[in-house]
């Protein structure tokens, strides 16, 4: 997963607890690998290490991320996780880069919560703070606005997610902004354990490019009153998926 977090991840954590309180802060850190080929003769492997703040108060939900990453590959990929793009003809040698990836900051309102439905609208912005030249983001701003949605069915939690994100242009390219979407279903084991599994899409973003297509399955556990450890494993179908990945992503609430 990649840090921003990835997309689905943060949409199976949304359905798999009720708001918090008013006044809520949670700190997470997280560490996600992945590893594939993304149309190129040669494998492509990052390394993300995801920092995320959010804070809820009423039905107001505020977050950043921050991640570093560290990848390992020819160059043929640009940014990391639901950001991510092909570099259509830059492919070169392997090399290896690492720094500060994007900062995403994200504002949400609640507009439907019952124990029948959450609904949730969620605005986004990417800001360029990755290095370009590194090939760790675009150098551009990016937006994005989506729906969250949630309910609870025989005692399997079915959410999903509908959004459209608009990209900034780099010198020399035009970006498609590209609907996206997920849907999964969730369940609580026993009281501290919630799983599940999600399947993410996004449609291609440059005009030869490949589509987003992801399997994820996930498992939250409450550690404690305060803690909580998130796993997940990934699996991708198309040329701008990894093959495999995963990682782990431990939070604070205070």
């Amino acid at each position: 997963m990649t840090p921003s977090l990835r997309h689905a991840l943060a949409t199976a954590l949304f359905a798999s607890t009720l708001p918090a309180s008013a006044g809520t802060l949670s700190m997470s850190v997280g560490l996600d690998y992945s590893t594939g080929d993304y149309g190129s003769d040669r494998d492509t492997e990052t390394w993300v290490l995801p920092v995320i703040a959010k804070y809820e108060t009423g039905p107001m939900t505020f977050k950043a991320s921050l991640p570093w990453i560290r990848t390992t590959g020819p160059g043929d990929v640009i940014g990391i996780g639901p950001d991510r793009v092909p570099a259509e003809g830059s492919e070169n040698e392997t090399a290896t880069e690492s720094g500060i990836g994007d900062l995403v900051l994200s504002g949400g309102y609640m507009l439907v919560q019952s124990s029948a439905l959450l609904l949730e609208v969620i605005g986004k912005v990417k800001i360029p703070t990755a290095d370009e030249d590194k090939a760790l983001g675009t150098g551009k701003t990016d937006f994005a606005l989506q729906i969250d949605a949630a309910t609870v069915v025989s005692g399997v939690t079915i959410f999903g997610t509908l959004g459209k994100k608009k990209y900034g242009d780099p010198d020399g390219r035009d970006y498609r902004d590209p609907l996206y979407t997920s849907i999964g279903a969730g369940y609580r084991v026993i009281p501290s354990t919630f799983v599940g599994a999600t399947y993410d899409w996004r449609d291609n973003v440059t005009r030869t490019g490949a589509e987003i297509q992801e399997l994820m399955l996930f498992a939250s556990h409450r550690l404690a009153e305060q803690w909580k450890l998130q796993g997940y494993l990934i699996h991708g179908f198309s040329d701008n998926s990894p093959d495999v990945g995963g990682g782990l992503i431990l939070t604070h609430i205070y």
